[in-house]
């Protein structure tokens, strides 16, 4: 509970933030491991492994995404950000998915799954929602703020990242997508 306080919290301080190739890794988070901290996951690094259940039990391995483009977006049904930007990734998904692009959910809520697909029903999420109430997709991405939405080329490199609520019609999205798809309009 404390956990989503404080991300509800942080959430609601979202900005539009977006970063380029050009931005600062996010702080770093304390821990007391020994091991190495997971390599930044800003535009320009490779999307480091991640797998976790779908809303229907299945496996996901966004490592078999590969040949796609693939927007992943972290969110929590309680984000009011997040319950913002659903209709424009719905969009997102509908206009490009014939072109190899994918929307695909994960949402960091910890409570029964069942709350989550009847969430995905009330609110039309036609793409995939994968289930994550560990957040290991935050701790993989260095966020802590929902949404947090990075944009996935063919080959598996992050090519876009924003931290916070999309916009709809985002023109830096837009053209973000348009480039990794290889050009051109939907």
């Amino acid at each position: 509970m404390k956990r989503m306080i404080v991300l509800a919290a942080i959430a609601a301080l979202a900005c539009q933030k977006v970063e380029t190739t050009r931005s600062n890794p996010p702080a770093a988070s304390t821990s007391t491991s020994s091991t190495a901290a997971p390599a930044p996951t800003r535009a320009g690094n490779p999307m480091p492994p991640y797998s976790a259940k779908l809303l229907d039990g299945q496996p996901f391995d966004l490592a078999a995404e590969k040949g796609n483009v693939v927007l992943l977006n972290v969110w929590a049904t309680w984000c009011g950000p997040c319950r913002f930007e659903i209709p424009e990734l719905q969009k997102l998904h509908d206009e490009y998915g014939k072109r190899g692009f994918k929307v695909v959910g994960v949402s960091v809520d910890e409570g029964d799954p069942a709350e989550v697909k009847q969430f995905a029903v009330d609110q039309k999420m036609r793409y995939p929602v994968v289930l994550d109430p560990d957040g290991r997709i935050a701790n993989l991405l260095q966020t802590m703020v929902l949404p947090t939405t990075v944009l996935i080329d063919r080959n598996g490199k992050i090519v876009w990242r924003q931290v916070g609520a999309l916009a709809p019609g985002d023109a830096k999205l837009t053209a973000a997508i348009a480039a990794a798809l290889g050009g051109g309009k939907s």
